[in-house]
């Protein structure tokens, strides 16, 4: 009976130190795949952002349409084939020009631009749904980041009292293209929605929030 035992122990160890084993075994070959698909880009993007300013709540009203610039440097780190995370630290041009026609009346100026100037940092998450080293197309979501640094309206500085906020927080989503130029450089193009849900200025008692589409081209380099 006690050899029994014995044995009966004996089995169970071996059946846990191989499922240990072949534990140990899938993770290295998990990461060693994920090691060798991983790799590191830096690079430059430049385009255009048509920038509206809109009061709140899901009826609210927005400004014509202002085109402004925006450029940032970019870092993309790639987890596998299909995800990367791509950082972003640039300048973003946003604001809006007139109301309707009625509030054009009620203000008495006509053209009444307002141009905001941030700094922001991005920081999307990629998805690239086909595995083609030469064309990748791709899916980006995630947060910025914008920090106000400079205002015009009608050549002058917006006033302090009517600025609600220098942070600007927003949610972003796009879509894109990677192409493989050769071996190190890659070209890409990509735009979408940019949404703020910060309240950055006050007009006529009214809080206006950012809100633009973008489009922007640029070069990325491994690294």
């Amino acid at each position: 009976m006690a050899n029994s035992g014995v044995k009966t122990n004996f089995k169970k160890t071996i059946s846990i130190k191989m499922k240990y084993y072949n534990l140990l075994a899938c993770l290295a070959l998990f990461f060693s795949l994920t090691v060798k698909s991983q790799n590191s880009e830096i690079g430059f993007r430049t385009g255009l952002n048509l920038a509206t300013l809109r009061t709140g709540g899901d009826s609210g009203r927005s400004t014509e349409t202002l085109t402004r610039l925006n450029f940032s440097l970019s870092y993309e780190f790639s987890f596998s084939n299909h995800f990367g995370l791509d950082a972003g630290l640039g300048f973003q041009g946003k604001g809006g020009g007139d109301f309707d026609e009625e509030s054009r009346l009620r203000i008495g100026i006509d053209n009444f631009k307002r141009k905001l100037d941030y700094v922001s940092a991005t920081t999307l998450f990629r998805y690239y749904p086909f595995n083609n080293l030469k064309f990748r197309p791709f899916i980006a979501i995630g947060p910025g980041f914008s920090y106000l640094i400079k205002t015009d309206q009608l050549g002058n500085k917006i006033a302090e009292e009517n600025i609600r906020s220098k942070l600007d927080i927003s949610s972003i989503a796009g879509i894109g293209a990677k192409f493989s130029l050769n071996e190190n450089l890659k070209f890409e193009v990509l735009g979408g929605f940019d949404r703020g849900w910060s309240k950055t200025i006050r007009q006529q008692n009214e809080s206006l929030f950012n809100q633009m589409f973008w489009f922007s081209v640029g070069l990325k380099k491994d690294i």
